[in-house]
């Protein structure tokens, strides 16, 4: 029995072909408006030329190679997932910070600063960029390197060394472009290192000693 398509062939429309650039676009114009306060013909005007500047600009930075030879493309991202996502992160930051400042005001100052390598998962660059941002946002983690898959993170305490490494914020980025991970796929070939030695070999070049 044969089965008719209805419009599975056809070419996806104006709007979903640019969705990406039109939501950034209008979030940009968002904000020149409200940091502008001014909502007659003129500002609203350049507003609209910067904008246009700045998504085009964005636009040939996403073909610009990085290190790794990879340029930053990737999947379409979920904008449900992503609008969920910002208030999780936010979240994450506020705790942390508190924790944080726990620990700077404890009269014994408790942290064991440590560096954690781990191997990311994530389907494409901007995954990793926003998993890279996200733990540098989020106080008391520093993304000192990304390599290939291959994340360097500085942490001031064992607890957040295993929030980092538990899987859950990596999850919850790739959910951004995947169907579905789980905190169990992520944050493999994880590494922990105290040591000065360990520290510096992990943070060096491999390719320094070819010189």
């Amino acid at each position: 029995m044969a089965q008719i398509s209805s419009g599975d062939s056809s070419p996806p429309g104006f709007l979903v072909q640019h969705r990406g650039i039109l939501i950034q676009a209008a979030l940009l114009m968002a904000l020149w408006l409200v940091l502008s306060g001014r909502f007659y013909l003129e500002p609203i005007f350049y507003g609209a030329v910067s904008v246009a500047f700045v998504v085009w600009l964005n636009h040939k930075a996403r073909l610009i190679p990085i290190s790794s030879g990879e340029v930053l493309t990737g999947n379409r991202i979920y904008i449900g997932r992503l609008l969920k996502y910002i208030p999780w992160l936010l979240w994450q930051i506020a705790q942390s910070a508190t924790y944080v400042a726990y620990l700077t005001l404890h009269p014994r100052m408790p942290i064991n600063p440590m560096i954690v390598r781990f191997d990311s998962r994530l389907p494409n660059p901007i995954a990793k960029v926003i998993l890279g941002n996200s733990i540098t946002l989020t106080p008391g983690t520093l993304t000192l390197d990304i390599r290939g898959n291959r994340f360097i993170v500085h942490a001031l305490v064992q607890k957040l060394e295993e929030d980092l490494v538990s899987g859950d914020m990596e999850s919850r980025v790739g959910c951004l472009y995947l169907e579905h991970c789980t905190p169990e796929e992520m944050c493999d070939d994880i590494c922990i290192m105290e040591r000065a030695w360990e520290i510096k070999k992990a943070v060096e070049p491999k390719d320094k000693g070819d010189a």
